[in-house]
C-alpha cells in the first residue's frame, strides 16, 4: 500500500479558484456558452460570421449536430459513398475532412471455404468476404458485401448474412445469402456481382445450401433456402438462377418445431433439414424420365425426433455404380451435435425410414451417442476417409474420434472456443474458425498450423445468438456494451494498436460482466493480429467453471498507456467477486456490493516492452496503488509526453507520479542475464487535490458521494492537469509537474461526471454533460456544447480524442434510441470533429455501429475508429486519405501473374545460345570488359523513411511507395 501525502503547497482552502461565468449570468444549459469570447471569425465573401459560430441553438444531440450550412462539416446522408465532400467557404476554407470504408470487421459463424486447389480460403465477415492465401496467411482481395441498406419496412431490423456457399457448377463463384431476401452470385476471384443482387421475397432467410442439379443435357446451380414463415415454423424453398429473377421458387417442404439448419448432399437427391428438436429428411423421388425443369425438383420427406436440441449436423454419402454407368446413393450416415454436448451418430439412416411417397414421420430412431463436451457441440465434421469425427465447442479442445476404436484424440489449448471446422476438399488440412475474431489451418498430419488470420478481438455482440443460449443457464450473459474498448498506441510501433480483449466471445460476455484480461497488437499494416499478451489474471485451464456451473470472472483491462519512447507500458486492471459469491461474508448491515467493493483488486502495472515481437514483462505490480480504507477505483492513467513517467487519478483524490529508478539489493544495482541494469517503478511525489478542502473525510465522501475524474498533461510535459470531484463539481487543478506545486485552479467547469479532459496548445477540452474548451493562459471560455442525456451506458461510451498535429479534436456520442435504453445491436454512434481554432464542426459522421474507441493515428493528423463490429475506420484530414490495405488483386499481381515474359527463360533458368544472340543484337550499349557490376547497398534508415513515416491508412498511393523505393536502387544519369 502507498502511503497518502499530504498538500505540497499548504491549505487547499486559500487557494485562488476562477470559475466559469456565463455570459449575461445565464444559467448552465444544454445551449452553447460563451465567456469572453474572441472576435468571430468572417466569411471571405460575407459579412457574417459563419453558422453556429454565435448560434445559441447549437448542441450536440447525444450524437446529432445540428449545425446547418457549416464550413468543413459535413454529415452521411449519401449511404452509397463513405467519402462525403465538403463544401468550401472561401478561399481560405480549411481542407475537408473524410472517413475511409471500413475495414476488418467481425467472422461470422459460419464455415469458411477452401478453394478446390486450396490455395485460398474464403472468409465471410458481417459485411465482406475475405479471401487469403493460406501459403502466407496474407489477403489477396476484400469483397465489400453491402448488407445495411436504408431503413424501409421490411420487418428484420437488421439485416445480415446467414450463408455462404461455394458454387457446384463454377467454382470461381459463391452464393452468398443475406436474411432480408438478398442473394449475391460473387466472383470470388475478381470481385464481380457483389453489387447485384438477387432478391426473393421472403419474411426472413435462416438458411442456404447450394447443389448442381441436372435439367435435360445442362448442369445448373439449385438454391435450397430455408425461410421464416412465423416464429417456429419455415419452409425449403428451391431457386434457379431463372426463379431468382422471376422471384418464383419451387417449395418443397413446410415444417415446425423452430427450424434452424439446412444442409444437402448427392446433387441435391437428398435434404436434411433440422428442427430444434427433430430431422427432416428429404429424399428426391424417382422419374422414369429426366428432370427438365425446377418444377420437377418433388421430395418425399421423413421426419423423426432427436435426443436433444440440435446445435449443429453433417453428412457423409456414400455412392455405388449403376448398370447404366451412372450413380446412386449406397448409404447415407448423419452426425449431429446437440447443446448439451453429445454426439449422435445415425448409422445408414435411410435403411431406416420407412417406405412410401408422402410425408411421413418416422418411429425415434436409436443412435450411438458420443459425449465429451460439457456444454454445446458447436460444429461437428466427418472426415475425408469417414473414419473420424472431428468436433468442437466452448472447451477450446479441438476433439477426434476414432470410430472404430471408439479412441479419442486432442488438440487443447486453442485461443478461444471453436465455432466452425471444416475439412478440405482433400482432406490435408482443417480449417478452425474461432470466436475470438480468428482463424486457422491445421494439417492432419501433424496438427500444427500452416495459416492464421486473426482480426480485431474486442466484443462484439454478433447477429445470431449463440448456441450457448439455446440451455438456459444458471448466469445471465452480458447483452449490451456498457464500456469503451481501451486501446493505445506505441511510438515505437506507429503502425500497431493495443487494444484490451478478452478470451473469446463466449468468454467476455460471460456472467459478471466482460471480461477483458488480454492486451492485443493488431498490426494496421498488414491487417493481421501479431501478438496477444496476458497482462491480468486469467483461467487457462479447462476448469473455468465452479461446481455450480458459474463461470469464473476474469478481471478487466481499465487504463492502458505508453511511456514517450514506447519502452514502457503502464496498465491498470480491475477485479472483485460477484455478488453471489460474498454471501459468507455478509456480517451486521453490510450488503453483497458493500462486501464486493471491499474485496476489489485494483492493481497498477509496469511492464518493459522488448524487441520486434513486443515482447512484455512484468517489473512491478503496485497493489492498491490509490487506498483509503478500502481499494479505490484509479480513474485515469497517463504518460508524460516529454519523458518515462506516468501519473495516476484515483477515488482517493490523490495525483501520484510514477518514474523507474535502478533496482538495488545490498546497495549495489542489480542486472539482468545479459548485463543490462534492471528497473523498477516507485511513486516519486503524491499531490492530495482539494476537492473538498481538507481529505481527512476523504473515506467518508468516498462511500457516499460518487466521484470521476481525468487527467491530462500539456503538450510540453511542464503542468499535469486533474479534473476531480462529485458532480457538476468538479475542479480543475493545474499541478506543476516539477516541484508538485498547484499552479491554477478552475471550477465550474463540469456538468455531471467527468468523463474526460485534454489538453491541446494553450486550451483544456473537457467532457461532462458537456463539451468545453477554456483558454487556460487567457481565462477565456471559448465554447461549451451540451449533449443530450442519456442512458448511463451511453454516457460511457462518448469519448473524447485529441491530435496534436492537426491541432484538433473528435468527440464520438452513441445516438440516443427512445425505444433502446441499451447499446445492444443496432445502435449508432456519431463522430464530430472540431478544430481547437473554432466553434465550427469540420465533419460531422454517423456510423452504423456503436464506436467503441477513437484515438490520433500516430504521425498522422487524423483519428481511427474501432466500432463494435470490429471494424477499423480513418479520419483524416485533406489529401492524407489512403485505403488501410492494399490487396495484391488490387496491384494486378493476384493469380500468379509474372513480371517478366517466360519465353525467354528456358526451364534450367538460363537463356538458350540462340536467344543470347538475339539479345546481343538489340542491346544498345556495349559494355566493356572490365565493367563490374555491384549490388546497390541501402542503409535500413533509408527505407524506414519511406515506410514509416505514417500508419497505413495515412500512407501515400502504393505507386508513390514503389517509385521511391526504386529510386533507391537505381542510379541517377550522369550529366553531359
Amino acid at each position: 500500500m502507498v502511503s497518502k501525502a499530504p498538500h505540497v503547497n499548504g491549505d487547499a482552502a486559500a487557494l485562488k479558484k476562477r470559475k466559469r461565468e456565463p455570459k449575461d449570468d445565464a444559467p448552465l444549459s444544454l445551449k452553447k456558452l460563451r465567456s469572453k469570447a474572441k472576435p468571430k471569425q468572417q466569411h471571405a465573401n460575407s459579412d457574417e460570421s459563419p453558422a453556429g459560430a454565435d448560434n445559441p441553438d447549437v448542441k450536440i444531440a447525444g450524437g446529432a449536430v445540428e449545425v446547418p450550412d457549416v464550413p468543413g462539416s459535413a454529415s452521411a446522408p449519401d449511404t452509397s459513398s463513405s467519402l462525403q465532400p465538403i463544401p468550401e467557404a472561401g478561399r481560405d476554407a480549411p481542407a475537408p475532412w473524410k472517413v475511409s470504408n471500413p475495414m476488418g470487421g467481425r467472422m461470422l459463424d459460419l464455415d469458411p471455404i477452401f478453394s478446390p486447389d486450396e490455395a485460398h480460403l474464403i472468409i465471410t465477415y458481417n459485411t465482406s468476404l475475405q479471401v487469403y492465401s493460406t501459403a502466407d496467411s496474407l489477403l489477396v482481395r476484400r469483397i465489400p458485401i453491402p448488407v445495411s441498406r436504408p431503413e424501409s419496412g421490411i420487418e428484420l431490423a437488421s439485416a445480415h448474412i446467414v450463408s455462404t456457399v461455394l458454387s457446384r457448377g463454377s467454382l470461381e463463384y459463391v452464393w452468398v445469402a443475406c436474411s432480408d431476401g438478398r442473394i449475391w452470385h460473387i466472383n470470388w476471384i475478381t470481385g464481380a456481382g457483389a453489387d447485384t443482387p438477387f432478391t426473393i421475397e421472403a419474411k426472413k432467410v435462416l438458411d442456404m445450401t447450394v447443389e448442381s442439379v441436372e435439367f435435360g443435357h445442362a448442369t445448373e446451380d439449385v438454391l435450397l433456402v430455408l425461410q421464416k414463415l412465423t416464429k417456429a415454423s419455415g419452409q425449403i424453398v428451391a431457386y434457379d438462377t431463372n426463379a431468382l429473377s422471376t422471384k418464383n421458387g419451387k417449395l418443397l417442404h413446410t415444417y415446425d418445431d423452430s427450424p434452424q439448419l439446412l444442409r444437402s448432399s448427392a446433387g441435391g437427391r437428398l435434404i436434411v433439414a433440422a428442427a430444434k428438436e427433430s430431422i427432416h429428411i428429404g429424399l428426391l423421388k424417382t422419374r422414369n424420365k429426366p428432370l427438365e425443369r425446377l418444377d420437377d425438383l418433388e421430395y418425399r420427406f421423413h421426419s423423426f425426433g432427436a435426443t436433444d436440441i440440435i446445435t449443429c449436423l453433417d453428412i457423409r454419402t456414400t455412392f455405388r455404380t449403376t448398370n447404366k454407368g451412372g450413380s446412386e446413393i449406397q448409404s447415407v450416415d448423419l452426425v449431429v451435435g446437440c447443446a448439451r454436448g453429445a454426439i449422435y451418430l445415425y448409422d445408414d439412416i435411410l435403411a431406416k425410414l420407412p417406405s412410401g411417397s408422402s410425408i411421413s414421420k418416422a418411429s425415434p430412431i436409436q443412435p450411438r451417442k458420443y459425449h465429451w463436451h460439457r456444454r454445446a457441440v458447436h460444429s461437428v465434421k466427418w472426415s475425408e476417409d469417414g473414419n473420424y469425427l472431428i468436433s468442437g465447442g466452448y472447451e477450446t479442445v479441438l476433439v477426434l474420434w476414432q470410430l472404430d476404436t471408439g479412441k479419442r484424440d486432442y488438440l487443447p489449448h486453442l485461443s478461444a472456443a471453436i465455432e466452425n471446422i471444416v475439412v478440405s476438399p482433400r482432406g490435408s488440412s482443417y480449417a478452425v474458425h474461432l470466436d475470438d475474431n480468428s482463424t486457422m489451418v491445421l494439417s492432419t498430419a501433424e496438427m500444427k498450423p500452416t495459416t492464421y488470420v486473426s482480426g480485431i478481438q474486442s466484443l462484439v455482440l454478433g447477429d445470431r445468438p449463440s448456441k450457448e443460449s439455446l440451455v438456459r443457464r444458471v448466469w445471465k450473459t452480458v447483452d449490451e456494451i456498457s464500456t469503451p474498448l481501451v486501446t493505445a498506441s506505441s511510438p515505437l510501433h506507429p503502425s500497431q494498436i493495443f487494444l484490451s480483449v478478452g478470451n473469446g466471445q463466449q468468454a467476455t460476455l460471460g456472467g459478471g460482466g466482460p471480461s477483458t484480461p488480454l492486451l492485443q497488437a493488431f498490426d494496421m499494416s498488414s491487417f493481421q493480429g501479431v501478438a496477444k499478451h496476458a497482462i491480468a489474471r486469467t483461467n487457462p485451464t479447462d476448469a473455468n467453471i465452479t461446481s455450480q456451473g458459474l463461470p469464473i470472472i476474469e478481471p478487466r483491462v481499465t487504463k492502458l498507456a505508453f511511456s514517450q519512447d514506447g519502452k514502457w507500458l503502464a496498465s491498470v486492471d480491475e477485479w472483485q467477486p460477484p455478488d453471489r459469491g460474498v454471501e459468507p461474508f455478509l456480517t451486521g448491515s453490510k450488503t453483497p456490493g458493500d462486501v464486493c467493493q471491499e474485496r476489489r483488486e485494483i492493481f497498477l502495472k509496469f511492464w518493459e516492452v522488448g524487441g520486434e515481437e513486443n515482447s512484455l514483462e512484468l517489473v512491478t505490480r503496485i497493489n492498491e496503488a490509490h487506498y483509503t480504507n478500502q481499494p479505490e477505483t484509479i480513474f485515469d492513467l497517463v504518460s508524460d509526453p516529454t519523458s518515462s513517467r506516468f501519473a495516476t487519478l484515483g477515488n482517493d483524490g490523490v495525483v501520484r507520479f510514477w518514474t523507474s529508478r535502478l533496482r538495488r539489493r545490498d546497495g549495489l544495482a542489480t542486472t539482468g542475464p545479459d548485463g543490462q541494469q534492471l528497473r523498477s517503478w516507485a511513486c516519486s511525489r503524491a499531490v492530495s487535490l482539494p476537492a473538498y478542502g481538507q481529505q481527512d473525510d476523504t473515506a467518508e465522501h468516498s462511500s457516499q458521494v460518487p466521484r470521476s475524474g481525468a487527467l491530462a498533461f500539456s503538450e510540453d510535459g511542464s503542468i499535469l492537469f486533474a479534473a476531480f470531484g462529485a458532480a457538476s463539481e468538479a475542479v480543475v487543478v493545474a499541478i506543476d509537474t516539477s516541484t508538485g506545486s498547484f499552479r491554477d485552479v478552475v471550477s465550474g467547469m463540469f456538468k455531471g461526471e467527468v468523463r474526460g479532459i485534454k489538453a491541446l496548445s494553450s486550451c483544456l477540452i473537457m467532457l461532462s454533460d458537456e463539451v468545453t474548451v477554456y483558454d487556460i493562459v487567457s481565462d477565456e471560455l471559448q465554447y461549451s456544447f451540451g449533449l443530450k442525456e442519456t442512458s448511463q451506458a451511453a454516457k460511457r461510451l462518448t469519448q473524447l480524442a485529441v491530435n496534436y498535429k492537426s491541432r484538433s479534436f473528435a468527440l464520438v456520442a452513441p445516438v440516443p434510441n427512445p425505444s433502446q435504453e441499451k447499446m445492444r445491436r443496432g445502435a449508432k454512434s456519431e463522430l464530430v470533429v472540431f478544430s481547437i481554432d473554432g466553434p465550427e464542426p469540420r465533419l460531422v459522421r454517423t456510423f452504423p455501429q456503436v464506436i467503441t474507441a477513437v484515438f490520433p493515428a500516430t504521425g498522422s493528423t487524423g483519428f481511427v475508429v474501432v466500432d463494435s463490429a470490429a471494424q477499423i475506420w480513418s479520419v483524416t484530414e485533406g489529401a492524407e486519405q489512403a485505403p488501410l490495405l492494399q490487396p495484391l488483386a488490387d496491384l494486378g499481381m493476384a493469380d500468379g501473374e509474372e513480371a517478366a515474359p517466360q519465353d525467354l527463360v528456358q526451364d534450367d533458368g538460363e537463356a538458350s545460345d540462340e536467344e543470347m544472340q538475339d539479345m546481343d543484337v538489340d542491346m544498345d550499349v556495349d559494355m566493356d570488359d572490365d565493367y563490374e557490376t555491384h549490388q546497390a547497398v541501402i542503409a535500413p534508415q533509408r527505407l524506414a523513411e519511406i515506410f514509416n513515416t505514417a500508419p497505413a491508412f495515412a500512407m501515400p498511393p502504393i505507386e508513390d511507395i514503389f517509385y521511391q523505393v526504386a529510386g533507391l536502387f537505381s542510379t541517377k544519369p550522369l550529366k553531359a
